[in-house]
């Protein structure tokens, strides 16, 4: 009588390959095959090689002081979260949107200084100027479809023309088929350049909102030179938001110490009695001042409006 066989043990694999599956973790970090260390666990290496050296979130490479991109892989220097898709990336000039997300495509508006922090003020006219611009690519597309539906109606009857011959009959049903389609490619093409126009007006406000928050938040008083370098726009596009928020009495003109004019924050009575009174009383202001910067948001800028091109950079 043949004996049973036993149970084959599987053995925990030794050599090359189980160092290749088991990697070893040292104080939460994982160890290749050659022992070097790939960083922590579901993190990105962002550490720098040499104290003051900017590296890059992906690759690790050096990044130039004053460079918005990776020379190596060309990810952004800067990541911050999106207000549309919650996704931390870098933001892109845009031809149209000014800057847009990496990952979504939805405006922004950077900001390359992590000292600002933001109001929050700017996120629904983005997700207004976004809506518009998917609304228009909508209605854009329904009027192209429906204007080579009619050309092809215009071929089929100009075919039956030629086949059948003229006639009453022919051209009533001509008219009646073709005239809805071409009524509604001309509706939707309109509709399309009406939502194209809600665009720049929703921009420029998120824009100005970011400046006054950056204006408020500066340390002495704000030169073109220094929101140019902080919202990643030209110098010349930074002198029409500054004169735009001194119309609006965001700022006002002031002379540093050192004799170089600039702009600073204007002062407003309501906010000097709050000090007085207290953190009640400087809550109150807050809530003020934040519902005066609201209103300024909601406003439509027709006329006084700063268009900034990142192209002129």
């Amino acid at each position: 009588m043949a004996r049973p066989k036993k149970p084959v043990k599987p053995r925990a694999p030794s050599g090359p390959l189980a160092e290749r599956r088991q990697p070893e973790y040292v104080d939460g970090h994982a160890r290749d095959r050659g022992h070097r260390p790939l960083g922590p666990i579901r993190e990105r290496a962002v550490s720098d090689a040499s104290p003051g050296a900017a590296r890059c979130r992906v690759c690790d490479a050096a990044l130039a002081p004053e460079g918005d991109r990776c020379p190596q892989c060309g990810a952004a220097a800067r990541a911050e979260a999106c207000p549309h898709c919650g996704g931390v990336t870098g933001a892109s000039a845009h031809p149209e949107l000014r800057f847009a997300c990496d990952a979504c495509g939805g405006p922004r508006v950077p900001v390359a200084d992590d000292r600002v922090e933001r109001s929050g003020r700017e996120v629904p006219l983005l997700q207004k100027a976004r809506a518009a611009a998917s609304a228009r690519s909508v209605w854009r597309a329904a009027g192209v479809a429906a204007s080579a539906l009619l050309g092809f109606e215009l071929f089929l009857f100009a075919v039956l023309l030629l086949v059948l011959g003229a006639s009453v009959g022919l051209f009533t049903a001509g008219l009646l088929t073709m005239a809805p389609v071409g009524a509604f490619a001309l509706w939707a093409l309109r509709r399309a350049k009406s939502r194209s126009r809600d665009i720049a007006p929703a921009l420029d406000a998120a824009w100005v909102s970011v400046a006054s928050d950056v204006a408020r938040q500066a340390e002495g008083p704000l030169t073109a030179g220094g929101l140019a370098s902080t919202l990643r726009i030209a110098e010349s596009q930074a002198e029409e938001l500054l004169a735009l928020l001194e119309v609006n009495d965001v700022v006002r003109g002031a002379v540093s110490p050192a004799g170089e004019f600039g702009y600073a924050p204007k002062l407003r009575v309501g906010a000097a009695r709050g000090e007085d009174q207290g953190e009640a009383g400087a809550e109150s202001v807050a809530h003020a001042l934040a519902a005066e910067e609201e209103a300024f948001a909601a406003e439509p800028l027709t006329q006084r409006t700063a268009h900034v091109d990142p192209a002129k950079r």
